[in-house]
Formats: C-alpha cells, structure tokens, sequence
C-alpha cells in the first residue's frame, strides 16, 4: 500500500478543520436568527399587550405551556428582566426600544458570521483546489 505524502495529508486534515469550522459558524447563524425572531415576537406582543383595554382579562405564561387567567391593570409599562436575578420597570416605547437594539445587534451579529462564513467557504475551495492539484 502506498504512503500518502505528508503535504496531501497536511491539506487534506486542513480542509476537515475548515468544514468543521463551516459547520459551527452555521450552527451559531441559526442560533442567532431564533434569538431574533424571539425578539420580532416580544416586539409584537409588546404592540399587542398596550393595545389591550385595563381591566380585559388575559392569559399569561408562567412557563412555555403554562397559562393563568388574569385581569390586566395596567398596560403602559412591562418588567424587563435585566439578568443576575433583576427586573427593571419600563415603560412600553422604552421596552420596545431596548428590544428593537436587541434585534439589530442579534442581527448584525449574523451577518458578521455570514460574512466570515463566506471567507471560510472560499478558503476552503482553495484548499480543496491545492488538494485535487497535490493528488493528479
């Protein structure tokens, strides 16, 4: 059985590095884009939630699956929940706002991974390339 020289090899474990390496910046892409949609989706509820009447009654998620019904007092601000534990009162446009930057940010992350999933595929054509020219 014949050896495979070092440099085809060399290229070759290259070449797996970059499709892994492919397959992770897309794995984080999609990751982002369900975080954003996320945030297209509180976006609408916050639009909905100012737009009901105080004193309509309403279902609310304890948990995903789990609703009470309750009656709305009051509808112009919301508890945004800032991390470690904390939670903030908002009004409604300043919560919108804060979620609206959430998006873009979430968004442009995306297209930053888009874009250095491009540089990676293309590299990766150069690599496949040099490997075909190695084995001929």
């Amino acid at each position: 059985m014949k050896e495979i020289p070092k440099d085809v090899q060399n290229k070759y474990m290259e070449l797996q590095m970059l499709q892994h390496q492919l397959q992770q910046v897309q794995k984080q892409i999609q990751a982002l884009e369900a975080q954003a949609e996320e945030m297209d989706v509180v976006q609408q509820a916050l639009v909905d939630f100012s737009a009901a009447k105080t004193g309509s009654d309403m279902f609310v998620t304890l948990t995903p699956g789990l609703f009470i019904k309750a009656k709305l007092e009051q509808n112009d601000a919301v508890l945004l929940n800032v991390g470690g534990g904390a939670a903030v009162q908002k009004s409604i446009p300043e919560a919108e706002q804060i979620v609206a930057g959430q998006a873009i940010e979430l968004r442009k992350l995306q297209e930053e991974l888009a874009d250095q999933m491009q540089k990676l595929a293309k590299h990766a054509e150069t690599v496949q390339e040099e490997l075909r020219t190695l084995i001929k």
